[in-house]
C-alpha cells in the first residue's frame, strides 16, 4: 500500500475492529483516517490531506497516533498549524 500523505511505501495497521484505515509510514509515521471521513479525505488534494493531517496531529499531541476526522478536513486557520 501507498501513504495517502507522500505516496511512499507504507503497512497497512487497520486495527480488525477500526472503522477506516490505519497507516505506517516510514516518511509520516502512523495514522489513521476514519470512516466517516474516507470518502472526503480520497477525494481531497495531497495539500488539503496534509493539512488534515497537521490539524489530527495537534490535537493528538505527542501521546496519540493521529486520528484524521471530517473535521480535520475543513479549512483550519494557519496560526494553529504552527
Amino acid at each position: 500500500m501507498q501513504c495517502l500523505l507522500c505516496s511512499d511505501e507504507a503497512v497497512n495497521i487497520t486495527p480488525c475492529d477500526y472503522d477506516g484505515c490505519g497507516i505506517r509510514c516510514p516518511t509520516c509515521g502512523e495514522y489513521l483516517v476514519a470512516g466517516s471521513a474516507w470518502a472526503q479525505f480520497h477525494a481531497a488534494s495531497l495539500d488539503e490531506r496534509r493539512r488534515a493531517f497537521q490539524r489530527a496531529s495537534w490535537v493528538s499531541g505527542k501521546l496519540r497516533r493521529p486520528t484524521i476526522l471530517v473535521a480535520d478536513l475543513i479549512d483550519v486557520p494557519n496560526r494553529l498549524l504552527r
